[in-house]
């Protein structure tokens, strides 16, 4: 007598659950966006295939008649253990998923609410020279929050205004550089904003060091020494009612030309030591907002 088979589907169903749940995992780590949501949609799909089947008696089950209308089991304990295994799965799923996709996606939402920071009048720039800005990117956070940035005006292109204006930020691991050159601190101004105070010093560099790994970048903040995987990190910015503004910062892999003439290779932020171009950017499929 040959001996009955197992349905495959009711194999195949919970395996793809499994794998949707697995792949939902470890996208969290790798891509949020694609990954993860590729393993949910299996395991939704799965686990609903799951239901309806288990509703369902499968090619070898033999449910006999109940001698007695009304007596005899609803459900028999195999469909029992599927649906238990099926919702403790679900609920170990959703406690790992929950936190973790808290920490990979919010911080995405929350960069999103990015202050236009003033920098003060564009007279307090002098065209053609470099000046060391520091400023509150948070005026109530205070003191913690004040940042760096290189500011060059660059004169006017056409009737607009040009300003180059790179992130003191290292690109290898978020070292702050430094210009090499001289520094004329004894030249600071100090401009009062509704930010908060903004200090204006003089330099004039012949590119920007890191002190902490030795990555060397040009006056156009292109990388050209160390292991920083691309250039100087760059700010949007705009001009209102005479004044400069800092919007956000933008990644770039390199600048051709120099000054209001220059071509940027921008992209989207992305993290420190992250390169943005080149088959080494294939590893980095999602990055969070720095």
């Amino acid at each position: 007598m040959t001996q009955p088979r197992t349905s495959p589907d009711r194999t195949a169903v919970p395996v793809a659950f499994a794998v949707g749940i697995t792949v939902l995992l470890v996208g969290l780590i790798i891509d949020p966006l694609v990954i993860a949501s590729i393993g949910a949609a299996i395991a939704i799909v799965s686990a609903f295939l799951w239901v309806r089947r288990s509703d369902r008696p499968a090619a070898t089950e033999v449910v006999p008649p109940s001698p007695v209308a009304g007596e005899g089991e609803r459900y028999s304990r195999s469909r029992a253990l599927e649906r238990a295994t099926l919702a403790l799965g679900g609920l170990i799923a959703l406690g790992v998923a929950l936190p973790a996709a808290g920490f990979a996606i919010l911080p995405s939402f929350l960069a999103g609410r990015h202050r236009p920071v003033d920098l003060g009048p564009i007279s307090a720039f002098p065209e053609n020279q470099f000046v060391v800005a520091t400023f509150l990117t948070d005026p109530q956070a205070g003191e913690v929050s004040r940042r760096a940035a290189y500011v060059r005006n660059n004169g006017f292109v056409g009737h607009v205004p040009s300003f180059t204006i790179l992130s003191s930020r290292c690109t290898h691991v978020g070292c702050p550089t430094q210009p090499n050159g001289p520094i004329f601190l004894q030249q600071r101004k100090a401009e009062h904003t509704s930010g908060g105070e903004v200090g204006l010093v003089p330099t004039l560099p012949a590119g920007f060091g890191c002190p902490c790994h030795g990555s060397q970048f040009d006056t156009e903040g292109n990388r050209i020494a160390g292991p920083a995987p691309r250039a100087l990190d760059r700010y949007d910015f705009s001009i209102r009612n005479g004044r400069l503004t800092l919007g956000r910062l933008y990644s770039v892999s390199r600048v051709d030309g120099t000054g209001g003439q220059a071509r940027i290779h921008s992209f989207p932020l992305t993290g420190a030591g992250v390169p943005v171009t080149g088959p080494e950017s294939l590893l980095y499929p999602f990055s969070p907002p720095s």
